[in-house]
């Protein structure tokens, strides 16, 4: 059985400049037998998986999964200055492929990526 986790680091993106938060895919092996996972990534428009252009589809090689075994893979989300605040639904697919190399299983899931103004500082 497969395991897939989403959450970012940190908490908040900030609109209006350019800046990033990480998505972190957390895969888990908890079947009996070795896979391999991929995952897709998508955000949307506002948002950017490269810093300096669009671009809103990517994908992850998470690896190789013994049994028992997780894996960790970061991908930075990047806003811009035309990022305004609020919450982005950005979608992960993760696929496990068998040692075959047949996609045996296809997991969606969304994070939700919270994009707010800096506040000022008070004293």
């Amino acid at each position: 059985m497969i395991n897939l986790q989403l959450k970012t680091r940190p908490a908040v993106l900030f609109c209006y400049t350019p800046n990033y938060v990480e998505i972190i895919i957390r895969v888990e092996n908890r079947g009996k037998e070795v896979k391999w996972a991929e995952a897709d990534v998508s955000v949307p428009e506002q948002l950017s998986l490269y810093p300096n252009g669009e671009l809103h589809k990517g994908r992850v090689r998470v690896g190789i999964l013994e049994r028992g075994e997780y894996i960790e893979k970061a991908v930075r989300v990047y806003a811009n200055k035309y990022t305004h605040p609020q919450t982005y639904k950005c979608k992960v697919t993760l696929f496990i492929y068998d040692k075959e190399g047949i996609i045996e299983k296809r997991v969606e899931k969304t994070v939700d990526v919270l994009c707010e103004g800096k506040g000022s500082a008070t004293l």
